[in-house]
């Protein structure tokens, strides 16, 4: 087995472009940063969006570059590592010729950074999974992979949308509040549902490395990276070749895939790559529980509901799931293309489900349906031993057809994006980047989710700059200086700093600490809504954090980590009053604290991850009434109502010959006290604030006593895989296999209506891979 797949998750892939890339490694010295944040306060306008932060991050960058232009004496630094390249999947074979100091000084491409540094420098948490990480997870899709693989990352059910991933108790009804990149470009669809596509879909041959960075990345990756960015990289010609097909046969929880992937090397410098995948997903027949019984439907808490409902995770209208990739790679340049269409058909509301004029099409679910084409071109050019550039060019075409109130609402939106960054090292003791982009957006759609709300077009142009200086300042002293500034035509400027110092005292231990502040703004439909009616630019989203975090790399064999953070969250959410259409304004300001351990053993056999997060809430103010976030501004708990306070998980592989292996994950939630909190509230006093009727009883809502739902949450998965030669690899899967002894423990809560769940149904996936 490749290093790569020994080393998991903390392991990097040989990058994209062996001629010009670099490895990046993340196993050995890669550390998962737990942080310290706190974030100044800022307001919607230009001006006061800085503020008094923006005095102190001022004052900082100025003693920044006066420092940096002093008359230094030159260090005596150790170089690092030249760059390794690798052709293949199986390119992590040359990686063991390097020694554990090597591999920790190795360079990395950017990733989390704008300017490039070694591994063990990087100033962020990240999680990495290679392709053969992703493949002996057993993951059927992209939420399961990051619910096994990254330390802190939750998923939640939605009676509206996809199911929700969430970051550091940032989690959300839309999913807009971390980036989603494949390849470096920007997937999130900026009109309404933000990252619905790709994540559902069951296919994923095409991933040849999935990396997520925690925390706030504004500054290097752009407005709206507040929980982190996820980011995906595939396969090229210069990183695949030959072929071979995959299909799958999902059974309880009823699936059947198929992918085919094609590489073709035509010499050193080019090659094509092309993929393509389909899936038929049915899902699963599994219990429906509600918190608040509904007599008059014969509907009883802490029971299945008594009729049917659509099947969890059904894919959408049933319509195939689709997803297809193709890549050119020539010296430098690169073309792609990708096209993916998805969705799922959702389980109702309780409040659909009471409703006296219901039906069955009713009771059944709403249905959310995507459908995203992304073309994209490329360059990376070393002008010079001491200059680079990266410059890119795009279009994507989204579209998203919502049925929640008929008749259908559909949402198109069209993106032409650039982007170009300039990378200069003049010495080994600074490097500089700087970059700008431009986004132009022309949108088509209803900007409320009513049948009534007319369609309209309206076009948006979005300017951006950023900046970054990495200072060596000893072989033990690594500091990073990074800000972003945005400028959309419906915001002020948004401005996204970050500093982050980065200690070495041993080739063992590294500390980091790094302070940042992350900016979102609303959705489009949001955007032009507010300036519509009010004439006011609307206020952004802000996230700031101070990490603070410890790694250690004890040898070859043993990693321990341990970090903690916290989070000064300010959140914009919909917002209605009596009588009022809903806006877009603050949901209130709320204090997170997190705590990070984790420990990790390696061999050439074995791979072994234990993680815990925790994750406090610690002050929550100024909150709007009838948010979802956490009853504890009424009073009620001090906890996260979406969120389980205590999560832990692990991981194993072991390579028992050269033929069979196993695989098996661990995930416990171990409770949900903060929708346990929002259900107290609303069932004592929601009916009393100033809310349409129909408010309070739609969020979380239970019979008096009822706490079957706010209980732990245990998933279980077991895989088996079989080589019996270089062509044939067979594989079994088995999720969830704790439901089979207690279905109770295998739930899915929903968002803001926590007191409901779904079962996650156990389930048996049978696949088979054939190389030509």
């Amino acid at each position: 087995m490749s290093v790569n797949g020994i080393i998991h998750h903390r392991l990097h892939c040989l990058s994209n472009h062996p001629p010009a890339d670099v490895v990046r490694i993340k196993g050995l010295s890669e550390m998962n940063s737990i942080r310290w944040s706190c974030l100044s306060k800022r307001s919607n306008a230009g001006r006061r969006a800085i503020g008094r932060s923006g005095a102190l991050w001022g004052s900082l960058c100025g003693l920044w570059l006066a420092l940096a232009m002093m008359d230094c004496q030159a260090q005596d630094i150790q170089p690092t590592q030249p760059a390794v390249s690798g052709k293949t999947e199986k390119g992590g074979a040359a990686l063991k010729k390097l020694s554990l100091e090597e591999l920790m000084n190795v360079q990395v491409r950017e990733e989390a950074t704008l300017t490039r540094t070694a591994d063990r420098l990087i100033p962020a948490t990240i999680t990495t999974l290679d392709a053969d990480a992703i493949q002996k997870s057993g993951a059927r899709d992209l939420n399961e992979l990051l619910d096994i693989s990254t330390a802190d990352g939750q998923v939640i059910l939605h009676h509206s949308h996809v199911d929700h991933f969430g970051m550091r108790g940032i989690i959300s009804d839309r999913e807009d509040k971390y980036l989603l990149r494949v390849n470096g470009q920007v997937m999130n669809q900026r009109m309404y549902v933000g990252v619905d596509a790709e994540r559902s879909l069951p296919l994923l041959g095409d991933l040849r490395k999935v990396s997520v960075v925690y925390g706030p990345g504004s500054a290097t990756y752009g407005a709206g990276a507040l929980a982190g960015v996820i980011n995906l990289e595939t396969y090229n010609g210069m990183t695949f070749k030959g072929a071979d097909v995959t299909m799958r046969q999902g059974f309880l929880d009823e699936m059947t895939t198929g992918e085919v992937r094609y590489g073709y090397q035509f010499d050193k410098d080019s090659g094509l790559f092309i993929y393509y995948g389909v899936a038929d997903r049915n899902g699963a027949d599994s219990d429906y529980v509600v918190g608040r019984s509904i007599p008059t439907r014969g509907i009883a808490a802490g029971e299945p509901v008594p009729y049917p409902v659509s099947r969890l995770g059904a894919q959408a209208y049933g319509h195939l799931e689709q997803k297809a990739h193709v890549s050119y790679v020539n010296g430098p340049f690169e073309v792609w293309g990708r096209f993916t269409e998805g969705g799922m058909k959702l389980r109702p509301q309780r409040t659909t489900m009471a409703a006296a004029g219901a039906v069955i099409d009713d009771r059944l679910g709403f249905t959310s349906y995507d459908r995203q084409y992304t073309l994209v071109a490329t360059c990376k050019q070393d002008i010079s031993e001491t200059f680079n550039l990266d410059a890119q060019l795009s279009y994507e075409n989204n579209l998203n057809i919502y049925d929640r109130n008929p008749p259908m609402l559909e949402r198109s939106e069209n993106e032409i994006h650039s982007r170009v960054i300039g990378n200069w090292k003049p010495n080994d003791q600074h490097a500089v980047a700087l970059g700008f982009e431009y986004a132009h957006n022309i949108f088509n759609g209803p900007l409320a989710n009513a049948a009534t709300s007319p369609v309209e077009n309206w076009e948006t142009d979005t300017f951006s700059a950023m900046v970054e200086h990495q200072w060596t300042l000893s072989d033990q002293w690594t500091t990073f200086l990074s800000a972003r500034m945005d400028k959309h035509t419906y915001s002020e400027y948004l401005l996204s700093p970050r500093v982050a110092v980065v200690f070495t005292p041993t080739r063992e231990d590294t500390f980091k600490f790094i302070a940042a502040n992350a900016v979102r703004r609303s959705g489009d439909t949001e955007l032009r809504r507010v300036i519509r009616s009010s004439g006011l630019k609307a206020e952004p989203e802000t996230l700031g954090s101070m990490e603070l975090r410890y790694d250690r790399q004890h040898d070859e064999h043993w990693r321990f980590g341990l970090g903690f953070y916290v989070e000064a969250y300010k959140a914009i959410g919909i917002l209605q009053q009596t009588g009022q259409p809903a806006y877009s304004g603050s949901n209130g300001e709320f204090l997170i604290l997190g705590v990070e351990p984790e420990i990790s053993w390696t061999n050439q056999q074995t791979h072994v991850t234990l993680s815990h997060s925790f994750t406090k809430l610690m002050d929550a103010r100024k909150a709007a009434p009838g948010q979802g976030i956490s009853a504890m501004p009424y009073g009620y708990g001090d906890s996260l109502a979406n969120w389980a306070e205590n999560l832990t998980k692990l991981t194993v592989t072991h390579d028992f010959t050269e033929q069979w292996s196993a695989s098996s994950s661990l995930r416990v939630y171990w409770g949900f006290p903060g929708a346990e909190d929002l259900a107290e509230w609303n069932a004592a006093e929601g009916p009393l604030y100033n809310l349409p009727a129909a408010v309070p009883y739609d969020m979380a809502l239970i019979d008096p006593g009822y706490n079957k739902a706010f209980g732990p949450s245990v998933f279980w998965n077991v895989g088996v895989q079989y080589q019996p030669n270089k062509h044939l690899t067979l594989r079994a899967d088995t999720y969830n296999m704790i439901g089979w002894m207690d279905g109770a423990l295998g739930k899915r809560n929903y968002i803001v209506r926590g007191s409901e769940y779904s079962v996650q149904a156990p389930a048996v996936v049978l696949s088979a891979r054939w190389m030509f």
